[in-house]
Formats: structure tokens, sequence, C-alpha cells
């Protein structure tokens, strides 16, 4: 198996690690605001990779390896693949923030697909399996972005990136305090009932710095949620990530240097 670099742009700062016999390890942060600061932290993990994988929050057109746009890192907007490749001389990989994710459930044991990806950090980002375990696209050239999911809040409605974003739980812990917490995982229990009615998945993956943070507290009120789907839809497992580098997992799947787990 090939060895190689694995890098996730997101809204809290850049994580880089090496990929050595299909595992992510050595992960830590860097600092980068140009592709060319991006190629120089790759070579410092390696100097030569057999190829890199790089997730961005955004909206990435992985076929051609362009980033759209992206609200965490606007530098990287542009043809980042091409970029890299002509910097490193190495084969990359870049693709959306959820559809890393969502290819990280590919590395968990005793995973039933088709699955999404649900990824609760300083925004949303959103992966989709289908029952064969490879990614799901909509019709456009990018991922897919429900950050603009209006969801029902305090009789109003707000948008998902924010409302179960980063500012989002932030406004609710300088107006409710303590019980803020109970409030933003009933938050996220309906909108993963949206979602499922939406896709019909058989696994659920909720994951970011979010999850992690709040760990046990999400439990009981997505739980909760899942008990008002319709008859006609299973609930579906929900795994709760404990890593803040679960998209890293991804990027490694999406450059071929880690194999999906043996079911």
């Amino acid at each position: 198996m090939r060895n190689g670099v694995v890098v996730d742009i997101g809204g809290s700062g850049t994580r880089i690690g090496a990929v050595i016999d299909g595992r992510v390890v050595g992960v830590h942060g860097a600092e980068v605001a140009t592709a060319e600061d991006l190629a120089g932290v790759i070579r410092a993990v390696d100097p030569s990779p057999s190829g890199v994988g790089v997730s961005v929050s955004g909206h990435v057109d992985a076929d051609r390896g362009v980033i759209e746009a992206s609200r965490a890192a606007a530098w990287a907007e542009g043809p980042m693949r091409s970029q890299l490749v002509d910097l490193l001389d190495a084969p990359v990989s870049v693709i959306g923030h959820g559809d890393a994710h969502a290819l990280a459930l590919t590395q968990l044991p005793d995973v039933e697909f088709g699955g999404i990806a649900i990824s609760l950090g300083t925004t949303l980002s959103f992966g989709a399996l289908n029952r064969h375990g490879a990614l799901i696209h909509p019709c456009g050239h990018t991922g897919w972005d429900l950050g603009h999911w209006r969801l029902v809040v305090d009789g109003g409605t707000t948008e998902a990136w924010w409302g179960l974003g980063g500012h989002g739980l932030y406004d609710l812990e300088r107006e409710h305090g303590d019980g803020a917490a109970e409030i933003y995982a009933h938050r996220v229990g309906s909108f993963v009932v949206d979602a499922v009615q939406l896709f019909r998945p058989r696994t659920v993956l909720l994951t970011g710095g979010i999850v992690v943070g709040l760990g046990e507290a999400l439990h009981g009120p997505v739980a909760e949620q899942l008990h008002t789907l319709p008859h006609t839809i299973p609930a579906p497992r929900v795994v709760f990530s404990p890593s803040r580098d679960t998209a890293l997992f991804g990027a490694a799947v999406a450059a071929g240097l880690a194999m999906p787990a043996v079911r």
C-alpha cells in the first residue's frame, strides 16, 4: 500500500498527518495561507509522498480538483489539485469536507450502508454513501451543501450552517447557559430526522469538533428525535465519532492511501 500525506482544511484551521500502511499518524496543526505553504508543510511530513489527499470545507468539484468556494479558506479557492500536482510532482486528491467524513464510514467495521455523515464544527458539512459504500453526489458539480437548510428554532427559522455550527451553539450558550447543550442536541436530532427521511440511510455518522466536545449529551436527544420517524422508515444506527480528525481518514480513502474495512 502506498504511503502519503493527508490534509484537512476547515473552519478551525488546517490539520495534516502522514499515512503509513493505511493508518493516519502524527496528526498536527499547520499554518497555511497559500498553495505554496500547503506544499511546504506536506513536504515537511513526507519529502516525496506517493499520494496526497486533501479535504476542504466548502464547495468542491472533486472530479476536477477545483475548490469553487470556501468560507473556511478563501485562499484555497481555485484549481487546488493541479497546483499541488505541479508543486509536489505527486498524485493529489481534493474532496469536500462532507465527502471525506462520509468516506470515513468505510473505515469502520460492521457499518451497514447506505450511510450519511454530518459534521458539526465551525459550520455544517454533509456527505452520503450508497448501499455499496460509494459516494453519492447531487446533480451539480460539487458535493452536498445542506448549510442553507432551514431549521425551525425558537418560533423562527435559521440556516443549518449557523444554527448547528459553532456560531449557533455560542448564541445558545450566551442565552441559555447550562441548558444550551440540550437545546442544541434537540436541534441536531431534528436535522438528523429530516436527513434520514430524505436519504433513508442505515447508518448515520455524527462527527466534528462539536460532537466530540458535547459527547454523550447528544446521544439521548438524538435517539429521542429518531423515535418520531414515520413507521415506514427504519431508524438508522447512529455512530458518534470520538475523533476531531475524521475527515483525514476519508481523505486517505479518496487518495487510495487507505482501504475500506473488510466486511
